[in-house]
């Protein structure tokens, strides 16, 4: 496998350090002194206004609206463009600008504004800079939330269309590109009469089965043919929507989509095992060829594992079976006792259960695995009344890891003996076997439960390609088996992009960029791999609901800072999904309220992304509904408009990211996945090692650490033939460090820098090499009395070097949150009492050591607008600011006063 490191110097190859000189024109090394006072603690109310003021110093003002003959944006080189406007003979290569999208989601009802609205809301994006928004959740429920008619749900609505042609209008006029998802919730087979698929929003079903598939296409027609009377042209020709998304989050390879595809619904089923033996066919030809091919690795079973796997023996005065231990969590209540009527057997009775399938099981630990051996799990089973069990192999022991089985069981009256293989992920001296059963009360039976190694079957005597009868899952089935079918979904699924992607482009006439889904893995990837651009998505602590999904009275959110936990931290995994030579977005982000340290979001994606110089930037969400414009509280976890914490920082993105704000790093990593022609089967023996963690294949396959990525872009391949991507000038400097558990991020670039984390660990950021700022070299610092948790950005909004600048927006903010939630103790959840109306920031009491020159500051207002005068104090030879609570704000505009 390949590593390639490139520096900007031109060496071949050298330290990460080596870099060439930089000169970080960025305010101060940063150092602390932590006292959180009374009132460095005090929350103000900040209601940043719907409506944006013209007037505002800190606005965007300057933006290109997109004309129907505007260029269109680009994909060249790996990264997206505009060029002039486009004549006979097209773009002028040599005049190709540069564009890096930064934007928000607007789901459901938020993309259905009324025309009254439209204007405003399209000028509040436009005034923060974004650019670029993505219409997510269109297609998922009836008008007015969405787009189809709200009768019989089979015709997009007029009323919703034509919301949808103006607001595409006032955002061109804003300069803002659109991204429409075309499939995202919507159930086709629901209003086309078929069986019911087996996951929502037919997701999996639908990349396979003609029928969802000649369903997508039609609405991507009746969508994208559709001309805008507010613009005289088709969706499909209009480079105000710039980009196309065939489906969100859909993938062979997506979150439990192993279990989805062994329990598909037999119509769904017959499908895809259909096509699978079409494959084989075409690969091996003959019965006998298969079977020769899939023998590899077929053995027998060894010996059982358990103790007392036939529940003979009942320990006295427990009445559990010996060796076995029968968990309750969370007031769940269940009972086992011998069941002898009709073969030896266990029942297990419920009588309090709860939706948590965990907080009822049972299990036998002390058992030894180890890394790479085939086992085989055998029980027999059944119940009073339907109903599913989960059996999975996993550590004993803190931090409770899967070790290769996880399965969802449905058992019925009839007794059935089950049989699931497994190659163990790690070795483990105390690994269990575990029946996981809450979520009903029904009754149910175990029966001669075995634990063996080996098992491994080619084909059972039955299976057949010429009648198509190879099935695409079997019990204990041989490496070389998994890898077929690995590979088949890989190519199916590919196959599914690239004839959408082609239905867009070529049929429809469509000029927009497309992008398929998010990366799953390495094979996912690989389905991307034609597609216009690669995207992804990532969420730090997305909400959990322990019982029903999406229970608004159920959930919880950790507390925990991403500053704190780099190790878990979502950048890297994103920075570890990007192919070489596609541009690289992505399109969901978020650290949910109501984390305390939800300020660090919007400054860290920015930097880290800046540094790692991609593409585009979505924010999750702007807002889910289309009639609460004013509302001026937090009201979810993903809504940003009314959050101060996210919007807040919008501007500063802005500058730090789009406008580059923040250099991209010189060097670059160029990792190949294969140094085999076999780019398929490489990639599913690595999916099948590492799953969805691209980081993990990027370590195995180069070395690379976290470290790595805060000094070096870093990029997969899929080919051998790496070309190095330089780029000359400055770089940027980024560092994070954890000590005693609290963390500080610190990112610096020519135009901006980035602060988030624990105040009394900003004593500690290393200083860069070579700077020449009299803001670092005269000793200047930032000092921080309150509150712990800090995020603070500092940007040039006039685009130049910051000790040059005349302009520059310091944004700072501790946590966010409405008056009068209902935090329970830990902090961890509010339900579903968010307080009211004003949501508040904790404002950040410190000081700011500027560079040279005379400088007037002002406290601005929710709405941007100037207010109190800040003084700028002469100290020591340095000019300081001062930020105190008592001026209630969270942005200090700095002008810099003619000489």
């Amino acid at each position: 496998m390949i590593r390639q490191l490139h520096h900007n110097n031109n060496n071949a190859r050298g330290n990460l350090s080596s870099r060439p000189t930089t000169q970080f024109l960025t305010f101060a090394f940063v150092t602390c002194v932590f006292a959180c006072s009374g009132a460095a603690q005090d929350f103000v109310p900040f209601v940043i206004p719907a409506e944006p003021d013209a007037n505002s110093p800190m606005a965007v003002t300057s933006f290109e609206p997109i004309e129907t003959d505007s260029a269109r944006l680009v994909a060249r080189s790996g990264h997206f463009y505009r060029g002039d406007r486009p004549g006979s003979a097209g773009f002028d290569q040599a005049r190709l600008r540069r564009v890096r999208l930064w934007g928000v989601n607007l789901s459901f009802g938020a993309n259905l504004p009324k025309h009254e609205d439209a204007p405003h809301v399209a000028g509040r994006l436009a005034a923060a800079g974004v650019n670029a928004v993505r219409c997510h959740h269109m297609d998922s429920a009836q008008w007015p939330r969405g787009l189809w008619n709200a009768q019989d749900g089979k015709t997009i609505t007029p009323e919703a269309l034509d919301r949808l042609d103006y607001f595409i209008d006032q955002l061109a006029r804003h300069g803002i590109f659109v991204n429409i998802n075309l499939h995202v919730g919507r159930a086709h087979s629901r209003y086309l009469g078929l069986p019911e698929a087996n996951r929502q929003y037919d997701k999996i079903s639908n990349i396979f089965t003609p029928e969802l598939v000649d369903a997508q296409k039609k609405y991507a027609r009746d969508l994208l043919a559709h001309v805008n009377p507010y613009r005289n042209v088709r969706y499909a020709d209009d480079p105000a929507v710039a980009i196309v998304e065939i489906t969100n989050e859909n993938s062979f390879f997506m979150w439990a989509s192993e279990e989805t595809l062994r329990t598909l619904p037999p119509y769904y089923a017959e499908i895809l095992q259909s096509k699978f033996n079409t494959w084989l066919t075409g690969r091996y030809g003959s019965d006998d060829n298969l079977r020769t091919a899939w023998s590899q690795g077929a053995g027998p079973l060894g010996g059982n594992l358990l103790s007392n796997g036939n529940f003979q023996t009942i320990t006295p005065g427990i009445g559990v079976p010996e060796n076995w231990r029968l968990e309750q969590h969370s007031g769940c209540k269940a009972s086992v006792s011998p069941h002898r009527r009709f073969r030896d057997a266990l029942r297990i009775e419920i009588t309090r259960a709860d939706e948590t399938q965990w907080h009822l099981q049972l299990n036998q630990g002390s058992l030894a695995v180890e890394a790479g051996q085939y086992y085989t799990v055998i029980f027999e089973a059944a119940s009073d009344m339907p109903r599913l069990i989960g059996c999975n192999v996993g550590q004993a022991h803190s931090p409770w890891n899967n070790l290769g089985l996880s399965r969802q069981v449905e058992l019925g009256q009839e007794w059935q003996t089950y049989r699931f293989g497994f190659v163990a992920k790690a070795d483990d001296d105390n690994a269990r076997i575990n029946f996981a059963f809450s979520g009903s009360t029904i009754p149910f039976y175990l029966a001669n439960v075995e634990f063996r190694p080996g098992g491994r079957v080619a084909m059972y005597g039955d299976e057949s390609i010429q009648a198509g009868t190879v099935a695409l899952f079997v019990d204990s089935e041989t490496p070389a088996r998994t890898l077929d079918r690995m590979c088949f979904l890989a190519e199916t699924e590919k196959a599914y992009f690239d004839d959408m992607r082609g239905f867009i482009r070529n049929d429809l006439a469509s000029k927009a960029l497309v992008t398929g889904t998010v990366v799953f893995g390495p094979l996912g990837l690989y389905a991307q791999s034609d597609m216009d651009f690669i995207d992804t998505h990532a969420y730090w602590q997305h909400p959990r609901f322990p019982g029903r999904p999406w229970d608004r009275n159920n959930w919880v959110v950790e507390q925990k800072p991403m500053t704190d936990y780099p190790a878990e931290a979502t950048l890297f995994q994103l920075a570890a999904r990007r192919l070489a030579g596609k541009p690289f977005t992505v399109s969901e982000y978020n650290h949910p309220a109501p984390l305390d340290s939800q300020a660090e979001c919007v400054p860290m994606i920015a930097s880290f992304a800046a540094a790692q110089d991609w593409d585009g930037v979505w924010l999750y969400t702007y807002s889910h509904t289309s009639d609460s414009w004013d509302r001026e509280y937090l009201n979810s976890y993903f809504d940003i408009d009314t959050n101060p914490a996210k919007w807040g920082f919008m501007r500063a993105g802005t500058a730090i990211f789009r406008h580059g704000g923040i250099d991209p790093f010189g060097d670059s990593l160029v990792v190949s996945l294969t140094d085999t022609l076999d780019t398929v089967p490489s990639l599913a023996n690595l999916h099948l090692k590492h799953d969805r963690d691209m980081f993990a294949v990027l370590s195995e396959q180069a070395g690379i650490s976290r470290d790595d990525l805060l000094k070096a872009r870093l990029f997969a391949s899929l080919d051998n033939e790496v070309e190095p991507q330089e780029l000359f000038g400055p770089s940027a400097r980024l560092d994070w460090s954890v000590e005693d558990g609290k963390g500080v991020y610190i990112a610096r670039g020519q135009c901006a820098s980035v602060y988030t984390g624990h105040a009394e660990r900003f004593e500690e950021a290393p200083a860069a090499p070579g700077l020449i700022s009299p803001a670092f070299g005269g000793g200047g610092q930032i000092t921080i009395a309150g509150p712990e948790l800090v995020s603070i950005s500092v940007t040039a909004l006039d685009g130049a070097q910051l000790d040059l600048s005349r302009k520059i927006l310091v944004t700072a903010c501790g946590r966010c949150e409405n008056t009068g939630m209902g935090f329970s103790r830990d902090r961890r959840t509010v339900g579903t009492n968010w307080g009211s109306s004003p949501v508040r920031i904790q404002a950040v009491k410190g000081t700011l050591a500027l560079p040279a020159g005379q400088w007037i500051c002002h406290a601005l207002g929710p709405d941007g607008l100037p207010g109190s005068q800040v003084p700028v104090l002469y100290e020591a030879g340095e000019n300081i600011l001062q930020m105190e609570p008592q001026y209630k704000t969270m942005w200090y505009l700095l002008t810099r006063r003619t000489e």
